[in-house]
């Protein structure tokens, strides 16, 4: 098991290698013992509510929409799969041609998620406007599910010690952004701000941070 110590320093030598201000004054995040991760109907819930948000920005998908939310009768409850800012965004706003901001960070939001579910190998790095979800991913796991709570028998999650070392990481990363931006710096190591942000509230969720179970709350905190 590794240790919150260890975790630290092995996310302060990859911000080391890539050029990017390491505040050694972060505390260190949970110990393995101190967290409970997501469950699986839990986990189905929130790629599905982040993949329809993703459709609902492209009028081309609105039938793909439209039909996995019939298939998993979600038309007069949406509530219980959506967040408060997800149900106004599918239900109330006009959907430009472009992915506006909101689309975009669901897009990186599940991107990770997917990854820490296992249906995509590797995540990458938090560095490219372009590293979008991977739609046809969840459509295919929701398609072929009778319910959001039958996807779960294929999912498999990520090892408690792999979310944490992401989320040790990505805390660390999205301080070193902030600082960049409130010192008027450009955003370091090649960093892509917008994705880094998704990516934290992804891990911090997954870890269940704070107790928090509203994806509109969960904490990005970076404070030290």
């Amino acid at each position: 098991m590794k240790s919150p110590e260890l975790r630290k320093e092995l996310s302060e030598l990859t911000l080391h290698k890539r050029g990017i201000r390491i505040n050694l004054q972060l505390p260190l995040i949970e110990s393995e013992d101190e967290v409970t991760l997501r469950n699986r109907e839990q986990l189905s819930n929130r790629l599905l509510a982040l993949h329809l948000c993703c459709l609902a920005a492209q009028p081309e998908q609105q039938a793909d929409l439209n039909n996995l939310i019939t298939k998993h009768n979600l038309q007069h409850n949406l509530q219980h799969i959506l967040s408060a800012q997800e149900q106004a965004w599918i239900t109330h706003q006009q959907q430009p041609a472009a992915l506006p901001d909101f689309a975009k960070h669901c897009h990186y939001a599940l991107h990770f998620l997917q990854w820490a579910t296992g249906l995509q190998p590797a995540p990458g790095m938090p560095d490219r406007a372009e590293r979008l979800a991977d739609l046809s991913l969840t459509h295919h796991l929701f398609e072929t599910a009778n319910s959001p709570a039958s996807a779960p028998a294929s999912l498999r999650l990520r090892s408690k010690s792999e979310l944490l070392d992401w989320a040790d990481l990505l805390y660390r990363l999205h301080w070193s952004v902030r600082h960049a931006h409130i010192t008027n710096k450009p955003t370091p190591g090649r960093l892509h701000a917008a994705s880094v942000l998704a990516w934290h509230q992804a891990a911090n969720w997954l870890i269940a941070y704070d107790n928090e179970d509203d994806w509109d709350q969960v904490s990005t905190e970076t404070g030290g």
